[in-house]
């Protein structure tokens, strides 16, 4: 992976058999991003997908193993459990132009991943909400919740 910083936005290349989730959270790290916004293009191979179901809480997951078209990768960063945390979701296309997407759990790049990451300065942390089954954005401060 290659990155460069113009201003206050991060340009961000990552290559062809990195694995997605890992390279950019060693990045945050590494770069002490606490919160921010991501997206990308390029291609993707190896995915897998979600799509949560409310009404149990459960995600139905199905994998790609094939090269596909990054046609839309967006996303967050946060911090959960004191580590950088991504939550993506992308919509991919095939060979036979047919889209296809959801949420990202995990992915090797194919070819090349372009990434355009705007951090924020506030620290963003998750917290479980019982009703929905996951961890949310808390927007909360320490000592500070409404």
């Amino acid at each position: 992976m290659e990155a460069i910083k113009d201003g206050d936005v991060w340009f961000l290349r990552l290559d062809k058999d990195e694995e997605l989730f890992p390279t950019l959270e060693a990045w945050a790290a590494e770069n002490g991003m606490k919160s921010g916004h991501l997206s990308g293009i390029g291609a993707l191979k190896d995915v897998e997908l979600g799509f949560y179901h409310l009404r149990t809480q459960h995600y139905d997951r199905k994998e790609f193993p094939d090269e596909a078209e990054l046609l839309s990768l967006d996303g967050n960063l946060c911090i959960l459990d004191g580590k950088p945390f991504f939550h993506i979701h992308t919509v991919l296309g095939n060979q036979s132009f047919e889209a296809f997407g959801g949420h990202l759990f995990s992915a090797k790049v194919a070819v090349t991943c372009e990434i355009n990451f705007r951090p924020f300065q506030q620290e963003i942390t998750r917290v479980h909400n019982e009703g929905i089954g996951l961890k949310l954005l808390s927007f909360c401060k320490i000592g500070d919740c409404k």
